[in-house]
């Protein structure tokens, strides 16, 4: 949600009118994620998460299919990368999530937010391909997908309310707009980054599946004699003419109606092409890496695809000491070989010196790098992958640094890693065609509400029909 406040046209400062009650589930939540924050964050001086929360919590699209990392699902909602991030996720959360908290009430609000995190993570995953292999092992964190599903209620609940708006850098700057027009334009945005494949490291398909769950999931959870309620008690009035009329509260207007379904729409063919048009990804080997190293212990996530370049999927692992040991076991040819189908392999202290390619300068230096298999005890699969590997190894890291246009380097005192690593093969056509067809539902049930159901849910619509009529004696 942070990323993309310089794709939006403004920030929302507020709304005209504010809720009666304290949105008590809203703060709660907000609570918790500054708790976890804090947690997460103080061995950075708070202001950016530790690399160890993000492999251990972050969701991975490659490990859906493995029942026991489902809790990823979860914990992903509650990471945040950096102080901008959960600062600005929580203020839309605070600004959105109270009127809909109202409309909705506390444990109807909470389902919505939390099943709207799930379903970012299953639009996560359908729209992957779209990275490539590698992005299937990419952890994803934040409350994103699961705010972008108060986003979406909030557009059908409230799409006439009016946002005070207003920019970081013109702070005297300030405008009124229409809600149902910001949150087009943001949703939007999410769905033409994402299909340009230009998001970076943003989710907008996470934040865009939110949105969609969101919307749909409103007929499910609102309670119609709370939203009647709402609507008497808005437009009731003193008449001194009393007239019988029905009440009827406009939903979103034809245009905003016709631009919604329009981007649903699309979503949904992306979704059916994840589903049933998708050419063979072929497989990823998704890999656990257990490993100690200076008295503290890691986790870390990586995957691999065979008809890929090994070495340079190794080299661009984001945590440098998982790197560091994989590059060096495969120097070993320890964790791919074809030539140890079905095989087994023992070793006891063999050392050699290993050669380390220097990218960063032209043309690249080579290095050679004392290191040391303690022990090692490996089991291959059926191609040749490490499938279970446990051990010691010794070695050395390099530290450079550029004085001058000058390369320099140096190698650490020897460390050593105890590991354990533990991978199994995804076939990413399977998770992808699975976690599709819950998007296209998803996507199919969000039109439905958008373009048959909005007028019986919306609290303040853009086209609103009131009680006030005047009298008139000659009809």
């Amino acid at each position: 949600m942070a990323a993309d406040i310089k794709r939006s046209i403004g920030m929302p400062l507020g709304e005209l009118a504010t809720p009666r009650k304290r949105p008590v589930i809203t703060l709660v939540i907000i609570a918790v994620n500054i708790a976890v924050y804090a947690v997460t964050t103080y061995g950075n001086f708070f202001l950016e998460v530790a690399d160890y929360w993000v492999v251990a919590g972050g969701f991975i699209p490659s490990l859906i299919a493995t029942p026991s990392q489902w809790y990823r699902i979860f914990s992903s909602m509650f990471l945040h990368a950096d102080f901008f991030h959960i600062l600005f996720n929580m203020y839309f959360l605070y600004i959105f999530g109270k009127a809909v908290e109202e409309a909705l009430g506390g444990l109807r609000f909470l389902i919505l937010y939390t099943v709207s995190g799930v379903a970012a993570s299953v639009f996560h995953t359908a729209f992957s391909f779209l990275g490539g292999a590698t992005y299937y092992a990419v952890p994803a964190i934040g409350a994103s997908g699961a705010i972008s599903g108060v986003l979406g209620a909030y557009l059908i609940l409230f799409p006439g309310t009016s946002l005070f708006m207003g920019f970081w850098l013109l702070p005297f700057f300030f405008f009124r707009l229409k809600a149902s027009y910001y949150l087009i334009f943001w949703f939007a945005t999410q769905l033409i980054y994402g299909f340009a494949t230009a998001s970076g490291s943003t989710a907008v398909f996470a934040h865009a599946g939110g949105f969609v769950a969101g919307i749909a999931l409103l007929i499910i959870v609102v309670n119609r004699e709370r939203i009647r309620q709402f609507r008497m008690a808005r437009q009731v009035g003193f008449f001194l003419y009393p007239t019988f009329v029905s009440v009827k509260t406009g939903g979103l207007s034809r245009t905003t109606k016709t631009v919604v379904a329009v981007l649903l729409a699309s979503l949904l063919a992306g979704a059916v092409y994840a589903s049933i048009g998708l050419p063979n990804q072929g497989e990823v080997k998704s890999t656990t890496i257990k490993y100690a190293l200076d008295g503290k212990s890691y986790v870390d996530y990586v995957g691999i695809q065979l008809s890929e370049d090994v070495e340079s999927q190794i080299s661009s692992v984001s945590l440098d000491e998982t790197r560091i040991l994989l590059s060096r076991l495969q120097a070993f040819v320890l964790l791919y070989n074809a030539s140890r189908v079905d095989g087994t392999v023992h070793l006891e202290n063999v050392s050699r010196e290993v050669p380390i390619i220097v990218k960063i300068v032209t043309p690249p230096l080579v290095v050679y790098v004392d290191t040391t298999v303690n022990s090692f005890y490996g089991k291959y699969d059926s191609e040749g992958f490490l499938e279970f590997g446990e051990g010691s190894l010794t070695t050395r890291m390099l530290q450079f640094g550029i004085i001058g246009g000058k390369l320099y380097y140096a190698q650490s005192d020897p460390v050593t890693y105890n590991f354990e690593i533990v991978s199994q093969t995804v076939n990413l056509n399977v998770i992808t065609q699975c976690t599709g067809v819950p998007s296209i539902f998803a996507t199919v049930v969000a039109l439905a509400v958008t373009v048959k159901k909005d007028k019986d849910l919306a609290l303040i619509g853009e086209e609103t029909e009131t009680l006030r009529h005047p009298f008139n004696p000659f009809p």
